[in-house]
């Protein structure tokens, strides 16, 4: 074998052989993580994670999507995307031996539900922690990004997110001008939770082009509050995140005659969307979904909501 042949075979093995990883480091809630390599099996205990992750062409090893201490289960646009994924417990309750079982080279976990077990979570593999269920539109877009750069796939990422703008303009579009602040919030059978500018819902109403009428209070993005509390906000609109399967507590607040009064109720703009889509999932898909009812509503063009949309106590 003559040297040229020698050089020529050698050059040809080492074009074959596969590019070794390179690390991969994020800064999070929690410091610094890095990791040889982007990470393979991942267990995500938010479903914001969830819904990213599917985005992004990854399906998690493991998820939190169990029913324990109250939590719903996946919402129900993810179903049908999560099925072999293997259930870590619930949000607030992850099974550390169902995900040490999982073998995962990442886990994705939430600033304020695991604040507690996340040491413990890190003991089990690396943890990135991330603001979740607190975080805005701006804040979940960049942990896009960075479970992007995690996962090896920080190109899909931002195109992900390219995408997401060029959507959000073009129903921007369809916005009034002028169109009067709004009052949002969960309502659950128990309670009436606003989301201020600072929460992901009621900044996401904002980049679509109408304006929040609560900013953020003592630094929390999300409070509770009473009919009387409403009341004293006088909203002109309001936009309420229901659970098809419960019977919210403004259907006993509807019988009130201070309901009667509000602004928003006189004017018939009062919008009801399902909650799983628009305050559960949080993420890429689950704002594809929002984007569209914020049309289909009408609530874009303060208009008097659809059939579909419109709230029926």
């Amino acid at each position: 074998m003559t040297y040229r042949t020698l050089t020529t075979l050698t050059l040809a093995t080492l074009l074959a052989a596969p590019a070794l990883a390179a690390p991969v480091t994020v800064q999070h809630d929690r410091g610094t993580l890095t990791l040889p390599a982007p990470a393979k099996r991942v267990v995500a205990l938010e479903y914001s994670f969830v819904d990213t992750l599917l985005a992004l062409g990854v399906k998690p090893v493991g998820a939190a999507l169990g029913t324990q201490g109250g939590d719903r289960g996946a919402p129900p646009y993810l179903k049908p995307k999560v099925g072999g994924v293997v259930t870590t417990g619930s949000r607030a309750q992850p099974s550390l031996e169902g995900i040490a079982a999982l073998r995962p080279d990442l886990i994705l976990a939430d600033s304020l539900v695991h604040k507690d077990t996340a040491p413990a979570l890190g003991r089990v593999a690396p943890t990135a922690v991330f603001p979740s269920r607190r975080a805005d539109l701006d804040q979940l877009n960049e942990q896009t990004l960075l479970i992007g750069r995690l996962v090896g796939r920080e190109a899909a990422a931002k195109q992900l997110l390219a995408d997401q703008k060029s959507l959000i303009a073009k129903a921007r579009a369809f916005t009034k001008k002028g169109a009067p602040a709004f009052v949002t919030g969960v309502v659950t059978p128990t309670s009436f939770t606003a989301h201020t500018a600072g929460s992901f819902a009621g900044s996401f109403l904002e980049a679509v082009g109408r304006k929040n009428q609560l900013p953020v209070k003592d630094g929390q993005t999300q409070y509770e509050l009473s009919l009387e509390g409403l009341v004293a906000l006088q909203p002109q609109t309001l936009v309420l995140f229901t659970a098809p399967d419960e019977t919210p507590v403004t259907a006993a607040w509807a019988k009130n005659p201070l309901w009667q009064k509000l602004p928003a109720v006189k004017r018939g703009r009062v919008y009801e969307f399902n909650r799983d889509d628009w305050t559960r999932g949080r993420g890429p898909t689950a704002l594809k979904l929002m984007v569209a009812q914020t049309i289909e509503s009408r609530f874009l063009q303060d208009a008097a909501p659809g059939t579909s949309f419109k709230y029926q106590p």
